[in-house]
């Protein structure tokens, strides 16, 4: 670590003290590189940090990946917690890891974002904005604010005169409006979509839970474990995909049923090809009448939702579930490769290396910008422990850095995985394979660091050798 204050313009700034930032923050630190990191809430945490204006979890939200495959790798969760922690647990998580690695003191509040700018030629640094301070320069940025921000609404005619909202906006079947006794039409097969319409089971009058196709669902534990580690066990071994989907099935199968067996539509595309439903209840209540399933919704039509197969219902409540769009509205896109002017398209992510480095600047990155079908924040710290070794790199080790250029310019692997073609993808990764890649440039980038600062070493003077050697 540098003892004195960094000159004007060496320091990095990341944007954002979620998970993934905090985890930036904790890297770029740990190899020398002067950050501060930029948190528009009054506290650290992220979309974790339930009632900030930002955070999109609600009362009852908990994982859907088991704390194993989720927490850092060595800042495990503790022993204590459940396999599936719930937000509370998981703020306090991050919260301690902050505190354990001496990240409080480098994360400055209430520090809104409102836009950044290169300054001079590229390599020259940034310049960074934010609401009611002045700008500063900064040698480099990690943009790390999420991508839950601006909600997706979906594209339905007509329009519905009952209390419409969005998953965004949903924090309890309380909040902003209670749903006891009435009639609640939950739109979106994802895990927000199925945690709403078994949280809206338990208190609405009637329930009904529209989906444009249909899902597998996996349960969050079979047979006593977690079935993500059973899963990843399987990974593990080096099972081929076909003989994963095979046992998987058969799991699902014993435990829960598949889908056809609750009077559902059988899915459209094989197993692991969207991104995981994972929840215990959904299927349990569809079967005791409490949840209603029902297909795409085609029309609104003052207070009735009308159907894929024709039927209409009224309802006093929509929730739409239907996600969110990427945005980073304080940096422009063309900056990035892309076109437009108002923030990235939904291919942000490809026009990437690896959904995180620009493929021609070594000043710039963004983690966290990924759905992986398992834990998160293990993949986000090694995207930090990557990003981190870029910025030492530049600094101290030309041969390091042009390596990872070269890396930087290939075309992307094709992906083990072909996802089904819908906006709730467009993020999406493979964990194992993906991790895997990281893993392995970070080792490489670790060789080649640690060769230049050897060869930086001085060398023993002729006579020192010589008495050393007498």
């Amino acid at each position: 670590m540098p003892s004195s204050p960094p000159a004007e313009g060496s320091r990095w700034c990341v944007v954002g003290a979620g998970p993934s930032g905090l985890a930036a923050l904790r890297h770029l630190r740990a190899v020398g590189i002067d950050a501060e990191c930029l948190e528009r809430e009054g506290g650290a945490g992220g979309n974790w940090n339930f009632g900030a204006a930002t955070s999109r979890v609600f009362a009852s939200t908990r994982l859907i990946s088991s704390k194993a495959l989720t927490g850092f790798a060595d800042f495990p969760m503790p022993r204590h917690l459940p396999a599936y922690p719930d937000h509370r647990q998981c703020l306090d998580y991050l919260r301690s890891y902050a505190r354990h690695f001496d990240l409080d003191r480098h994360v400055r509040l209430h520090s809104t974002v409102e836009r950044i700018v290169p300054f001079g030629d590229p390599g020259a640094g940034w310049i960074v904005h934010v609401a009611g301070r002045e700008p500063r320069r900064y040698q480099g940025i990690v943009v790390a604010n999420g991508h839950n921000h601006v909600p997706r609404l979906p594209e339905v005619p007509g329009r519905f005169t009952g209390t419409f909202l969005h998953a965004a906006d949903y924090k309890s079947p309380m909040q902003p409006v209670s749903i006891a006794g009435r009639r609640v039409l939950v739109i979106g097969g994802g895990n927000s979509g199925c945690d709403i319409a078994v949280d809206s089971a338990r208190h609405a009058a009637r329930t009904v839970h529209s989906t444009r196709r249909g899902y597998f669902v996996v349960p969050r534990e079979i047979y006593g474990r977690p079935a993500d580690l059973r899963g990843e066990r399987l990974l593990a071994m080096g099972a081929p995909l076909w003989l994963r989907r095979l046992v998987s099935l058969q799991l699902i199968d014993r435990t829960i049923g598949l889908p056809h067996r609750h009077g559902l539509p059988r899915p459209d595309h094989r197993l692991y090809e969207t991104h995981p439903v994972i929840n215990s209840d959904l299927l349990r209540l569809i079967d005791a009448g409490a949840i209603h399933p029902a297909g795409d919704v085609t029309a609104f039509d003052g207070d009735a939702a009308l159907f894929q197969d024709g039927t209409r219902e009224t309802f006093d409540v929509v929730i739409a579930a239907t996600g969110y769009h990427a945005t980073m509205p304080f940096l422009d896109a063309r900056l990035l490769g892309l076109g437009g002017d108002t923030g990235p398209p939904a291919d942000l992510a490809q026009s990437l290396y690896l959904n995180l480095l620009h493929r021609t600047r070594d000043d710039v990155a963004m983690v966290g910008l990924i759905q992986p079908d398992s834990g998160q924040w293990g993949i986000t710290d090694l995207q930090a422990k990557l990003v981190a070794r870029m910025a030492a790199a530049t600094r101290r080790s030309p041969r390091a850095a042009a390596w990872l250029y070269a890396k930087r310019q290939r075309p992307a692997a094709r992906p083990s995985i072909q996802y089904v073609d819908s906006p709730r993808h467009a993020l999406e990764v493979e964990h194992y394979s993906y991790r895997r890649q990281l893993e392995r440039l970070i080792a490489a980038m670790d060789r080649r660091l640690r060769h230049d600062a050897a060869a930086r070493r001085p060398r023993p003077s002729s006579s020192t050798a010589s008495i050393r050697s007498s």
